[in-house]
C-alpha cells in the first residue's frame, strides 16, 4: 500500500505537468516529467493514474453527454448545460461545458498514454512489466480514440500544439492498430503477475483488447475481421473498472444517483421508434430482463414537461452503488456485433441466430439476461433485422456511450432537427468542437452542421 500511495502521488504530479497550460506557475518542488517517465516506479505510476482517471473521471461524460442527445437520460431541471444537451440542434455550440469536459478529459487520457509510450523503451524493466505498461497504454489510447469519434467527427491522433485532425476511418485504423500492437507485446512477452496486481488487478487486457478490435472493425466496415475479433473474446472472463466507494467513486453513480441528480435513466431505455408515422416511444418486451436489471420499476419519476415529460426511474445495474464496478466491455456486445457483421454481408439466417442467442440469454457473466424468446420480426428484411439489432444495442448495452454512434451508423438516413428536438432517436449527429479548442488550436475543423 505504501508503494501504491507513492507512485500514485507522482502520477498526480505528472498529470498536473502534463496538462497544465502554459500561464501556470511551476511549482519548483515538483518533479519534472522527465524524472516522473525516466523509471519503473513512475511509469507504473503513471499507469495506474491513467487508468483511474479514466474510470473515475472521463467515463462520466463518456455515458451522459451522448447518453442526454440520444435519450437514454431524462432531465428534470433547467440547468444550462443538461437543457442545451436535451434540444440538441444548431444551438448546441462548442461552450456547452459538457460538450467540453467530454472532449478535455479524453485528450487528457490520451495525452497520459502517449507520454508512457514515448519512455518506456527508455527504461529498464522485466519483459512482462514492460508488455504490460505498453500494451496497456496502447489500449487507452486506442479507446481514447475510438470515444472522439464516436462523439466528435474529426480528432487529432496525436496530441500537441496545433495537434493536427484526421477523419473518423484514420482515427479507427490507428486505434485498430494500436490494438493489435498491445496484443503482440504481451503475446511476445505475458505480462507481470506484479504489473496484473498492482495495475489491472479486474481487467483482462488481452479479452479487452480483442473486443476493442472487434468494435473499431465493425464501425470500420470490416465486418469478417469483427467476426473473427469477437470470436477471439472470452464471454466468461470479467474485465471491469474498480472503485473503493470513497476516494474513488463510480462516476455514473455520481451524477445519476448520489443525491438530487438531474439525469434519470428514461423509462424504455429511451428508444424512439419510427413506425412511419413520427416518432413513439418503444414498449419494452414484457419479461425482459434487462429493465429491471438496469432500473428500479418500482420508482416513477418524469422529466421537466419542456424536456418532453418522458417517464424516468432510478438507476440501478452496474450503477446504484459507489462501489459498483463497470465493465470495459459487454458479453453481450460481442454478439451483437456479429448479428450486425452478418446481416451487412447479407448473412441474415446467421444475425438472426446472434440476435436470439442475446435475446434468450440467462446466463450473462454480469446478470445482463434477456429471457426473452426468439425474434418473431421479418427475418427475410435486411432493415428489419438492423432494426431489431438496434434496440437489442439499445437495451443491451445501456449507458455504454454507444448509442450516438449506433443511430448514426444503422440509421445514418435520419437527419435530426435544426432546432429544439424533443422527440427524435437522436438530436445530433457530431458534436461542435469545444470552444477552448479551436482558440488554441488553429488546424481545430469547422463544425458539423448537425
Amino acid at each position: 500500500m505504501k508503494y501504491i500511495t507513492k507512485i500514485f502521488s507522482i502520477m498526480v504530479l505528472a498529470a498536473v505537468i502534463l496538462t497544465s497550460c502554459k500561464k501556470d506557475f511551476p511549482n519548483i518542488n515538483a518533479p519534472s516529467s522527465d524524472q516522473i517517465f525516466q523509471d519503473k516506479d513512475g511509469l507504473i505510476a503513471a499507469s495506474i493514474g491513467m487508468v483511474q482517471h479514466f474510470s473515475t473521471s472521463t467515463l462520466a461524460p463518456i455515458v451522459e453527454i451522448p447518453g442526454i442527445t440520444t435519450r437514454e437520460f431524462g432531465v428534470s431541471s433547467t440547468y444550462v448545460t443538461p437543457m442545451e444537451l436535451t434540444y440538441g440542434g444548431t444551438a448546441l455550440s462548442g461552450e456547452n461545458a459538457g460538450v467540453s469536459r467530454l472532449w478535455s478529459r479524453l485528450l487528457r487520457d490520451k495525452g497520459m498514454a502517449e507520454q508512457i509510450l514515448a519512455s518506456v523503451d527508455n527504461v529498464e524493466m522485466p519483459d512482462g512489466t514492460k508488455s504490460g505498461i505498453k500494451a496497456l497504454a496502447k489500449f487507452m489510447k486506442a479507446m481514447t480514440l475510438g470515444y472522439l469519434v464516436m462523439d466528435y467527427e474529426q480528432a487529432p491522433i496525436n496530441n500537441g500544439e496545433n495537434a493536427e485532425f484526421s477523419n473518423r476511418t484514420k482515427v479507427l485504423n490507428e486505434a485498430v492498430s494500436l490494438l493489435k500492437s498491445g496484443l503482440s507485446d504481451i503475446s511476445a512477452n505475458p505480462i507481470s503477475g506484479d504489473f496484473k496486481n498492482k495495475v489491472i488487478p479486474t481487467i483482462d487486457l488481452k479479452n479487452s483488447m480483442e473486443a476493442f478490435l472487434a468494435r473499431y472493425y465493425l464501425y470500420l466496415g470490416d465486418y469478417a475481421n469483427a467476426i473473427a475479433a469477437a470470436d477471439k473474446v472470452d464471454l466468461t472472463s470479467k474485465s471491469e473498472w474498480w472503485y473503493d466507494g470513497s476516494e474513488n467513486k463510480n462516476p455514473v453513480y455520481n451524477f445519476a444517483v448520489d443525491g438530487q441528480p438531474d439525469t434519470k435513466p428514461r423509462w424504455n431505455f429511451g428508444i424512439m421508434i419510427n413506425p412511419g408515422t413520427g416518432y413513439v416511444e418503444y414498449q419494452p418486451e414484457p419479461g425482459d430482463g434487462r429493465l429491471t436489471f438496469y432500473m428500479d420499476t418500482t420508482v416513477h419519476e418524469h422529466a421537466l414537461p419542456e424536456f418532453g415529460g418522458y417517464e424516468i426511474h432510478n438507476l440501478k445495474g452496474f450503477f446504484d452503488k459507489g462501489n459498483a464496478k463497470i465493465p470495459v466491455y459487454l458479453p453481450g456486445e460481442m454478439l451483437l456485433i456479429k448479428a450486425e457483421a452478418y446481416a451487412r454481408q447479407d448473412k441474415l439466417t446467421e444475425a438472426v441466430q446472434q440476435i436470439n442467442a442475446v435475446r434468450e440469454k440467462t446466463n450473462d457473466v454480469f446478470g445482463v439476461n434477456a429471457g426473452l424468446g426468439a425474434w418473431t420480426g421479418d427475418a427475410t428484411s435486411k432493415t428489419a433485422v438492423l432494426d431489431q439489432i438496434y434496440i437489442q444495442r439499445c437495451i443491451e448495452l445501456f449507458l455504454t456511450g454507444q448509442r450516438l454512434e449506433d443511430s448514426r451508423r444503422i440509421h445514418g438516413n435520419f437527419v435530426p432537427s435544426p432546432n429544439k428536438d424533443i422527440v427524435s432517436e437522436r438530436n445530433r449527429n457530431f458534436y461542435p468542437y469545444p470552444y477552448q479548442e479551436r482558440n488554441n488550436n488553429s488546424n481545430c475543423p469547422p463544425d458539423p452542421t448537425i
